[in-house]
Parts: C-alpha cells; structure tokens; sequence
C-alpha cells in the first residue's frame, strides 16, 4: 500500500493511498459469490458460471467492492501510516476496477490530545451507583477535551435529533457519548485490549439471528454507512468496561 500525505482540508487530514488489486481479491471474491445466487434465465439456482455472473453484474459488482474497499483500505492505511483519528475516516475520488490498482482519497479529523488518569487508584469509592455508570462520569470528570460539533451533529442525526441545537440537552449527551467511547478507545491502547475480525464477525452473526435477517445481509448494509467500525468500537467499549471492572 503506497500513502501519500497531500495536504489539510477545513481542519481534517487527507491522504492520497494506492493498493495492488492483490489486496482486494478476496472482497472482489465474496461479492461475486453473494451475486451468485442471483436467478438467470437458463440457468439453475446457484449454478450460473461465474464467468456469467462477473459480466451480468460487473457494475454492481465494483459499485460495491468501491464502497467496501474504500472503507477498509481507508482504515488501513491510516493505521499504517500511524496517525489517530476522530470520527469516520472519509473516502472521495475513488478509482476501482478489476485487475487494476485501487486508488482513494481519504480524509479525516485528528485526534485531540487526551491525558488519562492514573488507573490504578481513580475508583476511590462507590455510594451505591451502577460501577458503569460510575466509571463513566469519572472519566468524563477527568479527561475533558472538545468534540468537534460535526461529530456531534452526526451521532444526532444517526438518532434522529437533527433539530437539536449547540448547548442542548441531546447535543451534550450526544457530545459525552462520543468523548467516552474516545477515552475508552485510549485506555484500551495504552492497555492493549484488542478486538479482531473474528469478534466483529461473531457479533454480526448474532445481530443478523435478532434481527431476522442473513449475515450476508447484515454484514452488507454495515459497510456502505460505517457501521461495521461502530460495531468494532462498541466491542472495544464493552471490552475495555470489562477490563475497568475487573482492575480498577
């Protein structure tokens, strides 16, 4: 993967990145295998050759390798080049066919210095409340730093409060929703709590079990919108919870 710093943007980062087609065949293969199934006349169910699929859904076929690679090479490449990110990491001018390089423009916000407490000694005492719900308003007390209003407008618009104003009561919550899950994803840094694929794809198999639906399914509508690397953070969250409940 070739990275490429090109330059700021409005406060966020942008990266030019190139990947060899190498590193998009095993998505290219899985979306060719979910269109196989497709019913064309002549052919039985599951038996259309490939070949015919390939070229009956080319366009659908790199209209979602685009979506899917663009999110995952975006990720990666951040991660390879070492910078810490605020929020989704962006994809425009994308460039995807088969057989040649992928090529992206990603960009990002930066992430805000964020100073942790000591660990070892910041639960001192307990009146009674939920040790969660505890933890949280600690850390939220302890690590104050400001969440770009973008972001907050997002998580609002995700929860349907598009008309919540700076300063409201659902702006502030939405604001310390996001500033916890950022602390928590830098105390799991500094502590080495990791989540793998194997995690996120556990739990895409019981949200598509609750929810009536296929993995396939599922697993699709979370990498067009992001939310494939919600969930991911989520596990994280939940992990590095664990990790406080049993150390702190």
């Amino acid at each position: 993967m070739n990275i490429m710093h090109v330059g700021d943007d409005g406060g966020r980062k942008v990266l030019q990145v190139e990947a060899d087609w190498s590193e998009l065949v095993t998505d290219y293969d899985d979306i060719v295998a979910g269109y196989s199934r497709a019913r064309l006349p002549g052919f039985r169910p599951g038996k259309v050759p490939r070949s015919v699929i390939e070229k009956r859904f080319q366009k659908e076929i790199i209209e979602d390798l685009s979506r899917r690679s663009a999110h995952r090479i975006g990720l990666e490449a951040v991660r390879e080049a070492g910078i810490e990110v605020l929020g989704p990491v962006e994809a425009e001018e994308i460039e995807c066919d088969k057989g040649q390089p992928f090529r992206v423009q990603v960009r990002f916000l930066p992430m805000p210095e964020i100073t942790l407490p000591d660990l070892a000694g910041f639960l001192t005492s307990n009146d009674g409340t939920d040790l969660r719900d505890l933890i949280s308003h600690l850390l939220l007390e302890l690590v104050p730093f400001e969440v770009p209003g973008e972001l907050v407008r997002e998580e609002l618009t995700r929860d349907g409060l598009v008309e919540s104003d700076p300063g409201s009561e659902a702006w502030m919550e939405a604001a310390d929703r996001i500033r916890l899950m950022l602390i928590l994803k830098k105390i799991a840094r500094q502590e080495g709590i990791e989540i793998d694929e194997s995690d996120v794809e556990t739990r895409i198999k019981e949200k598509a079990s609750e929810f009536g639906t296929t993995v396939e399914e599922l697993r699709s509508q979370l990498e067009k919108g992001g939310g494939r690397e919600r969930l991911r953070n989520m596990l994280v969250a939940e992990k590095t919870f664990e990790y406080l409940l049993e150390n702190v």
